[in-house]
């Protein structure tokens, strides 16, 4: 992986168009650390990550890998959304909304001097910015939920003054309108990406253009992928978007005929693989996507696997075998009926990262992957993923996260009941596996 480099504050990786994330995050902080429902995150160049807790009216901040805040900054603030750090330092914290917070400290953007730990307004709002963003020519952009739009302010400007970047102050789902953006992100080109959530959708408006064009979710020319209240966006070096779905409790990777699902796949929820309400993302220098999951209160970080954009040393290994009618039948997932033969084998990796499955068959089969144990009465129990014959000749494909770590077993079984015959297994990824077929299910 290369960094594109640029005078920014942020990082912004090169990935290959294969690139994966270890879909089982870390929790770099949680409620005892960064309070309730978290809102703000930001990581810089130097990999310095930065938040705030709103209940302790604290900006923290981790320094060179630490596993604590080093540095704590009291603040006053009502509530922040969002936060940006530039190049020297100096942090920007939205303290703009009046509609929950009506006092003298709300209504504005904040910036923390680094240089004389003091604090001074540099933006008048009439909401909470629930996105902040400084583009490379110092001008300061914040989207607020009511009036519906997109604000900017040049930075070196002497006076005070904010003109529209995006959406007309009312909302509504025109190419000129917005309602309640949340994330935003600008370019290298000044050119505006808005998390637009209500409207279910990603816009993009064009240096000094107020009629944005949907690239993804509702209304765009190439909508293969349903967003619900999108709330962040961020660009990558090659115009990858990634986007935080958070009412699918998921992030998408999108570009032009490739969009995916790539962390929070399995649904809503608080294990280390899902996510529940998720906010905003950032990137550190390594690839690695950290992300605010609300509703969980914590941070979880997702590592970027470099070997999934190495194809020179792909290892295939191989399974063969035959269903019989003296194997265990069961009723499989999705079917009251109860007399499907099945096979369950142990696949062993030794080293934990993504890896595809296909099958070669003469019979129509159906392939489930279990994490440490198989119930045959109980069939949901332990399930990570299920595939069937779906490829273009009729077999098996599946791509699944193995881990070193944790039983990974694989029950074969038949599209149709009582059906028997033979079948391979062919695993493809960059590390020899094993395969065992499990004695207890004989």
């Amino acid at each position: 992986m290369k960094l594109f480099i640029l005078a920014l504050s942020f990082n912004q990786p090169k990935f290959c168009r294969a690139a994966v994330w270890n879909p089982y995050g870390i929790t770099f902080a949680d409620e005892i650390t960064i309070g309730y429902h978290p809102q703000a995150l930001f990581i810089n160049m130097n990999n310095t990550v930065y938040t705030v807790n709103n209940k302790k009216k604290q900006i923290l901040i981790w320094i060179n890998n630490s596993i604590n805040p080093n540095k704590i900054i009291s603040v006053n603030i009502s509530i922040s959304y969002s936060t940006f750090v530039t190049n020297n330092g100096d942090i920007y914290y939205d303290n703009g909304d009046t509609y929950y917070y009506n006092d003298n400290e709300s209504g504005r953007v904040n910036k923390w001097i680094s240089n004389t730990n003091t604090s001074v307004n540099v933006m008048n709002v009439d909401a909470g910015c629930m996105g902040l963003f400084i583009d490379i020519n110092d001008t300061l952009y914040c989207s607020t939920y009511d009036p519906h739009k997109v604000i900017k302010r040049w930075l070196n400007d002497s006076e005070m003054i904010s003109t529209t970047a995006a959406g007309t102050g009312k909302s509504g789902n025109a190419s000129n309108e917005l309602y309640y953006p949340m994330g935003i992100f600008v370019d290298i080109n000044l050119d505006l990406y808005v998390a637009d959530a209500f409207n279910n959708r990603i816009q993009l408006f064009k240096q000094e253009e107020l009629n944005g064009t949907t690239i993804v979710g509702q209304g765009s020319s190439y909508n293969i992928i349903s967003l619900r209240f999108p709330s962040a966006i961020v660009l990558d070096a090659d115009k990858y978007l990634f986007i935080v779905d958070r009412n699918n409790h998921r992030i998408i990777r999108s570009r032009s005929n490739d969009i995916r699902c790539i962390i929070g796949c399995d649904g809503e929820g608080s294990q280390s693989h899902q996510l529940s309400t998720p906010i905003t993302l950032s990137f550190d220098s390594y690839g690695n996507i950290f992300i605010i999951d609300g509703a969980n209160n914590r941070i979880q970080k997702f590592d970027f696997l470099p070997n999934s954009c190495d194809n020179s040393s792909i290892v295939l290994s191989m399974y063969s075998s035959e269903l019989t009618r003296n194997h265990p039948s069961y009723s499989r997932t999705g079917c009251g009926l109860s007399n499907y033969y099945f096979e369950a084998i142990q696949v062993n990796v030794n080293e934990s990262d993504y890896y595809n499955l296909n099958s070669k068959s003469s019979i129509n089969i159906y392939g489930y992957m279990y994490s440490e144990n198989f119930y045959p009465s109980g069939p949901s129990t332990n399930l990570i993923l299920k595939n069937s014959d779906n490829s273009s000749k009729g077999q098996l494909q599946m791509r699944i996260f193995l881990q070193s770590t944790t039983a990974n077993i694989f029950v074969i079984t038949t599209y149709d009941p009582d059906v028997s015959g033979t079948f391979s297994i062919v695993v493809s990824g960059l590390n020899h596996v094993t395969f065992e077929r499990l004695s207890e299910y004989l």
